[in-house]
Parts: C-alpha cells; structure tokens; sequence
C-alpha cells in the first residue's frame, strides 16, 4: 500500500498505534489485573476509533486551511500568556502570603485555564473572522 498524503500516513500511524496498544494491554492485563494495565486496551480503542473516523473524513477536512491555522496560532499565543500570567500571579501570592499552594494545585489550575482559554478563544476569533468576513461583504 502506497502512503499518498498526509491523510494516508494519518490513519495508517493511528491503526498501526491503536493495534500495537491494544495487543500491549492484553498482554500485561493477562500477566497482572492492574488499572493501568488494563486501561491500556481503553485507550488502544480509543486511537482506532479515532484512525477510523479520521479514514471517512475527506480530504478537505483533515488538512486546516490557512485561516485556521492563523485561529490557532493567535488562540495559543494569548493562551499561553494567559496560563504564564496565572503562575506568576500563584507563584508570588503563595511567596507573599504563604497560602501553602502545591506544585500540582498550580499545575492543575495552570491547564485547566490553558485548555478552556485557548477553546474559548478559538471559538471566539473564529466568530470575530466569521463576523468581520460578513462585513466587508457589504
């Protein structure tokens, strides 16, 4: 089988993943009966199923053009700036105050607000496009 693009390499990287992961997690769940043995077959379904969406999709939709990319890359700047001023802003109260702030508490906050504020500001300049897009039509 002949890899022609990048959609190609997508799925066939995912199953090769997805079966490699499967196979490891049935092998060590029968060895010990822990989670994390066992959560490894969970996890292999979880790549192929996604490998096998990724194969129906078409084309089009797996490649982002350039003004989602551009989305992306204005969402994860602010985002990043955002999760740096938030560990700043932990860091010196937990110095200044000794509130007694985990490394985990912060590491937990810092991705939580990462991963909604980058959601949150990819839907938002995405309507600010689709918006500004409306009016130069007019």
């Amino acid at each position: 089988m002949k890899i022609k693009n990048k959609k190609d390499a997508l799925v066939i990287g995912g199953l090769l993943a997805g079966t490699v992961t499967v196979l490891g997690g049935i092998i060590n769940c029968l060895h010990s009966y822990d989670f994390k043995h066992c959560s490894l077959i969970w996890v292999g379904l979880l790549i192929l199923g996604s490998a096998l969406y990724a194969m129906r999709r078409p084309e089009t939709e797996v490649l982002p053009d350039e003004r989602v990319t551009r989305i992306n890359e204005k969402a994860g700047y602010v985002a990043f700036w955002l999760v740096s001023i938030l560990i700043t802003l932990l860091f010196w109260s937990d110095r200044t105050w000794s509130i007694g702030i985990e490394l985990v508490d912060m590491y937990y906050a810092a991705m939580s607000v990462g991963i909604i504020s980058w959601s949150v500001l990819r839907w938002y300049y995405n309507k600010k496009g689709a918006l500004s897009d409306e009016i130069q039509k007019r």
